[in-house]
């Protein structure tokens, strides 16, 4: 699943990199040429080098070659073929030249900075040597002249048209493969890349296997001489990334064979960027999770199993979150975003964040006090607030508990932290503290008799903890003689403890029982006062135990 996550992201990067506004094709690698049929922007003259170059791209992409060519300065020695430069020019503009019309002067002076007054360089083109050779339009008319304005593509562009065109798509397949082969279909491609492109795919599928599995077999043996098993393991966890890895060097030596237009070499490059941000970041995630299973059994091993389920997972969940903004910034300058500029603007804005996502951070640091107090652990019985149940997760907003009515409650870990946490978990023995009640007709020596009796058989259960057992009166209440029983038992299993509480309780039964005496219960006495001065007696309905009225 993070795996599809990771690509789908990826991909989503590459999409939009071939449509970000801000950004130049040099930037990218690829071109962002904006369609001919776009409308100019109210700030961009028509007489400005972008707006000849946007008609001279609409009239090529409408195949009238005819009005195309009055965007051409072409010598007067190849009048005759003036057509035909114009359509081996766009050819060449879609494969060889990454054009963003956002970059090209819109004034009638054209750019002035480029140190040619009457000239505005729109590109460069490496030729069949690898001399750079720039794509330039010129002006052709002044100002002070008092004709309009035209810009041309310069008739130094337009001699170098010939050669750019006989470089394009693998001269040396010319003559070996048919012409329909030759021609360009979607995207710019020719039909030959394209057959190119489906057979590339399998061959770097298979080229990643190959290796991958040569490398892993050669790994593996010296793994297997070292006495531990992390390295194994390392090998076993590294086994896709390192074949993603694998694949995304090998598409550009591949590719380069195939000699694909600017637009689609700019993808297929950014592609190859992107596959391999992929590997590094997943083999990364995969470290991670061997290491925190290698911490968690190494924590099982030596005791420490229950408070590794707490922190382990915790701090997993923070690295991983850690390396997915780091992937991000890192994808975002890959692609030709200002990570900087967003940075500064992150500080800026940095309040406003602060305001909006205090609730967060406050749980996010609620976490991080949790962890570093050691307060509980997954699976201890907690009570927390109006909250008492068994801690099932602890992430790094809110701590899930399973209630005793099998619910979950989820507390956020800023407020929790702030809360009176009782943990059940940590005491190593059990209270047992209970009251009876007896009736007042308990004469002393009963007493006396049913409170050595309560504190020997206290004592004589195995599991009771000799240092603290109390049975004593303590007190005369409205109905009863009370005796409190106080005593520890050495569980910390609860199970355990419902069950000897059970035991020593009807013990206690037999006890009071077996002495002469009864439980009391809330009991009231009303007196009748005759009207001749007789003694009361009492009323017809009173209730109580023998003895009390």
């Amino acid at each position: 699943m993070r795996v599809r996550i990771l690509i789908s992201t990826a991909m989503g990067f590459l999409v939009a990199s071939l449509s970000v506004p801000h950004r130049s094709g040099a930037q990218l690698g690829l071109p962002t040429r904006t369609s001919a049929a776009d409308s100019l922007p109210t700030t961009v003259s028509s007489a400005s080098p972008r707006a000849a170059l946007q008609s001279f791209l609409r009239l090529a992409e409408a195949s009238d070659w005819v009005g195309a060519v009055q965007y051409l300065s072409v010598p007067a020695t190849d009048r005759d073929r003036s057509a035909q430069l114009a359509r081996r020019l766009k050819t060449v503009l879609d494969q060889r030249l990454a054009i963003d019309l956002r970059t090209v002067s819109g004034a009638v002076s054209g750019d002035t900075t480029d140190g040619d007054p009457n000239g505005d360089r729109i590109g460069v083109i490496m030729s069949a040597n690898g001399r750079e050779d720039p794509v330039r339009m010129t002006r052709v008319s002044a100002p002070s002249s008092g004709g309009p304005v035209r810009w041309l593509f310069s008739p130094a562009t337009v001699g170098l048209v010939d050669g750019w065109f006989d470089n394009l798509g693998a001269p040396w397949l010319r003559e070996r493969l048919p012409e329909t082969l030759m021609r360009e279909g979607p995207l710019n491609v020719y039909y030959w890349q394209w057959i190119g492109l489906g057979l590339a795919i399998p061959v770097v599928v298979l080229v990643a296997w190959g290796l991958g599995a040569i490398l892993r077999n050669l790994l593996g043996r010296v793994a297997r001489r070292t006495v531990t098993e992390w390295d194994d393991l390392l090998l076993e966890h590294l086994r896709g990334p390192f074949r993603l890895w694998v694949a995304s060097l090998a598409i550009s030596p591949l590719l380069s064979l195939l000699d694909l237009n600017a637009r689609m070499a700019g993808f297929f490059t950014s592609l190859t960027r992107g596959l391999v941000l992929i590997s590094i970041f997943w083999g990364l995630l995969r470290i991670i999770r061997l290491a925190q299973d290698r911490v968690a059994n190494a924590a099982w091993a030596t005791g420490q199993g229950t408070q590794a389920r707490t922190l382990v997972p915790l701090l997993g969940n923070f690295l991983r979150i850690t390396l997915a903004i780091i992937a991000l910034l890192v994808a975002l300058a890959q692609f030709g975003y200002p990570v900087g500029t967003l940075l500064a603007g992150l500080g800026i804005g940095g309040i406003a964040v602060a305001l909006a996502a205090q609730k967060t951070v406050e749980h996010l640091f609620g976490s991080v006090s949790l962890a570093a107090d050691n307060a509980f652990r997954v699976g201890d019985w907690v009570r927390a607030g109006a909250s008492e149940g068994a801690v099932e997760r602890i992430g790094l907003r809110s701590t899930s508990v399973r209630t005793i009515d099998r619910t979950v409650v989820r507390i956020p870990n800023g407020r929790l932290a702030d809360e009176r946490i009782e943990t059940f978990g940590e005491r190593d023995r059990i209270l047992l503290r209970t009251d009876i009640d007896l009736t007042y007709s308990t004469t002393p020596e009963q007493l006396e008799r049913i409170r050595d009796a309560l504190e020997a058989a206290l004592r004589a259960h195995p599991m009771v903890f000799a240092d603290v057992v109390r049975v004593h009166v303590v007190g005369f209440t409205d109905s009863a003689i009370r005796i409190n029983v106080v005593s520890w038992f050495l569980t910390t299993d609860f199970q355990v403890f419902l069950r000897i509480r059970h035991d020593m309780l009807i013990t206690f039964m037999r006890i009071i029982s077996d002495n002469g005496s009864s439980f009391a219960f809330p009991s009231r006495t009303i007196y009748h006062v005759q009207q001749d001065g007789m003694p009361p007696v009492p009323a017809i309905g009173s209730s109580g135990p023998a003895g009390d009225d």
